[in-house]
């Protein structure tokens, strides 16, 4: 079973052991509007667009990294099954979970230690670029750049370390070695603005963006005529996740639609609406918004308490073993 599937299992056996307790709902029906729950058990969801919302990042979200003074660093990283993405310099930083703005604040956290911890900024690394000028011997003039190695190649003295050491001190270094075959060697290094170029850590440098949000779905489910996880990268409303899913059936009952709704804190909300009156045009609010993990239900005609609704939307599709274990069902939209 994949991550995905168990995630919405583990979310079903909440709601039925959720909704269980909700014994002495209204009935519902045409006329009802959309009711709220008043039992302390489940809260009932807003029904205002999600796009206030907190955006927590998952597993599958491809995410941009735009460094505004370090464009170097951008990259554009998929989070893995294991929460993280990978950036450069500083390797593994967890991202699930966490809202773009916390993700953005950790990494710039993880590049400052880095910066105080590696001398980063001071010294020469693979891929820099310097010109090597001999005052007295212009014939030795070259540009390098340092290999992957950390290493330069040099008339002369052939190979030599410059990765992590400064400017000043590979400058040093040199003047030693062409002292061996040359009188009072006179040495300059030319770095350019990208050699040994600082890292800017302080606040907004990093912006963090959600350029692909992975598996945004709406599960539909109960008398509709294609049940299956609906599409729900855009805001939907409930007759729309409904008519993606093929429409009713000619049981359904469009008058008593209900929605599950997991929340941050992995509370159960749910809400009732009466879609058949929205068909009718006598009430348009009655449509919605659903967000990306909701399920929605709809119901055979004639079921008119919650807990009937329960045991048979609920309880009877998704078998409940003692040990909670849940069977698979098309439902499922996989």
């Amino acid at each position: 079973m994949d991550e995905k599937k168990a995630q919405i299992l583990a979310l079903l056996v909440m709601v039925a052991l959720c909704l269980g307790l909700l014994q002495g709902c209204g009935p519902g029906g045409k006329g009802s509007g959309v009711m709220r729950v008043t039992a302390p058990e489940a809260a009932f969801p807003s029904d205002k667009p999600s796009q206030g919302g907190v955006f927590r990042m998952k597993s599958g979200d491809v995410l941009g990294f735009v460094f505004l003074q370090n464009p170097e660093l951008n990259t554009e990283q998929t989070v893995r099954p294991d929460g993280k993405v990978t950036l450069k310099l500083i390797g593994d930083v967890v991202a699930a979970g966490l809202t773009p703005m916390e993700l953005e604040e950790q990494a710039l956290r993880m590049y400052a230690d880095f910066v105080a911890n590696s001398r980063y900024t001071l010294v020469l690394k693979p891929g820099d670029y310097f010109e090597l000028r001999h005052v007295y011997n212009p014939e030795l003039n070259i540009g390098v750049r340092i290999r992957s190695d950390g290493k330069i190649s040099l008339p002369m003295v052939g190979e030599v370390q410059a990765a992590g050491l400064t400017p000043e001190e590979l400058r040093k270094n040199l003047i030693r070695k062409y002292s061996k075959d040359i009188t009072r060697p006179d040495i300059a290094l030319l770095v350019g603005e990208n050699t040994t170029k600082q890292i800017y850590t302080a606040h907004n440098t990093l912006s963090v963006s959600v350029n692909k949000a992975a598996g945004h779905r709406v599960f539909v489910v109960g008398e509709v005529k294609n049940p299956r996880a609906v599409p729900a990268d855009m805001k939907i409303t409930l007759m729309q996740a409904i008519s993606d899913a093929g429409g009713v059936n000619d049981n359904g009952d469009l008058s008593r639609v209900v929605v599950l709704r997991r929340t941050e804190e992995n509370k159960m909300q749910w809400l009732q609406a009466d879609l058949l009156s929205q068909l009718e045009g006598i009430d348009m609010r009655n449509d919605v918004w659903v967000h990306a993990g909701d399920i929605v239900v709809v119901p055979k005609t004639g079921i008119a308490k919650l807990n009937q609704f329960v045991r048979q939307y609920v309880r009877d599709l998704i078998p409940i073993q003692t040990q909670f274990v849940l069977t698979e069902g098309p439902f499922l939209g996989y």
